[in-house]
């Protein structure tokens, strides 16, 4: 099969375009025909050598998949094949092959059953980022009618984030990198503020909220902590969902002392953030978030690691092979 392996990470990693083995379903495991596999500062920080927790190479990156299941291996029912499916990632693409490829081999309980027909984009996002945003907002106890800063808002994680926290009744200011993010976002419904990163927004966040301070905050990006602290109403709540980069945030430990904040890290999605995010997606209440869909390659790889470098992302990239 056709796939795009990893063979070193560093500043310029090295991608290849490959013929390789298809895989073959263990006991227990699917096989999948990979419709499509979204591109994650995940995959980017891998391929970069920033993260090396639990990955090993040379690999097919890719561990936001959908495809359809085109075999199975023993113990696993024969009428699952056919049947359209997103994957909770577990090992894909870090120490098995995951969707930068034609197929992938997946153990059979990581599989969600997508109703037939449901955009394969959908799908691939559907654990990851849209279950992930779900996750970090639970955990940081948002309720409808509160209000909710996200930094990285532009991104997948951020930016499901937002929209589900639209959904369930909450005010969202999302926090964003770069003007021609913010107009791009400005007219969204579901933000009510967009607000530059490079700008004194802590002060914003007190105006728009009659300076009581947010209810909660999600940092996709990990480098905006101490700002959300001085940006948060007393007993208000910290989700950390992600870094993009490379070192430690300025935090001033005695602010959330003073606030009597709760700082929680939210890592990965279950099945149950999964199905919620199915019910969200369907019924339109997290409309699609979809930077670019480009065809699976060794140069499209390379071509969204630089986007994502270079913050140019609105929406997540799809890659389909």
């Amino acid at each position: 099969m056709k796939a795009v392996v990893l063979d070193a990470a560093g500043p310029e990693p090295a991608l290849r375009d490959a013929e390789i083995p298809d895989p073959e379903p263990g006991p227990g495991e699917a096989l999948l025909r990979v419709a499509a596999c979204g591109f994650s500062h995940h995959d980017a920080l891998i391929m970069e050598g920033a993260l090396r927790r639990g990955v090993s190479l040379p690999r097919a990156l890719g561990h936001e998949a959908a495809g359809v299941v085109c075999a199975v291996g023993e113990g696993v029912d024969a009428n699952l094949i056919g049947m359209e499916t997103a994957v909770i990632p577990g090992a894909i693409g870090h120490r098995r092959d995951g969707g930068f490829a034609e197929m992938l081999a997946a153990p059979a309980d990581s599989l969600i059953p997508l109703p037939a027909g449901t955009d394969a984009a959908d799908g691939a996002m559907l654990v990851s980022p849209t279950g992930v945003a779900l996750k970090a907002l639970e955990t940081c106890g948002l309720t409808a009618g509160q209000t909710l800063v996200v930094t990285g808002v532009s991104g997948g994680v951020g930016g499901r984030a937002a929209q589900a926290a639209r959904a369930i009744g909450a005010r969202v200011i999302g926090i964003t990198g770069s003007s021609e993010k913010a107009r791009r976002l400005q007219d969204e419904p579901w933000l009510d503020a967009v607000l530059l990163d490079s700008e004194p927004w802590e002060e914003a966040v007190a105006a728009l909220t009659g300076g009581q301070g947010a209810d909660a905050a999600l940092d996709a990006t990990g480098t905006a902590l101490g700002r959300l602290v001085v940006s948060l109403r007393r007993g208000g709540r910290v989700a950390l969902v992600g870094q993009v980069e490379r070192g430690a945030a300025p935090f001033a430990p005695a602010e959330a002392v003073f606030r009597e904040l709760t700082i929680t890290g939210s890592l990965g999605a279950e099945r149950r953030h999964a199905e919620r995010a199915l019910q969200l997606t369907r019924s339109g209440l997290i409309p699609p978030f979809v930077h670019e869909t480009l065809p699976l390659s060794a140069a499209a790889v390379a071509a969204a690691y630089r986007a994502l470098k270079r913050r140019e992302c609105v929406g997540r990239i799809i890659l389909r092979p």
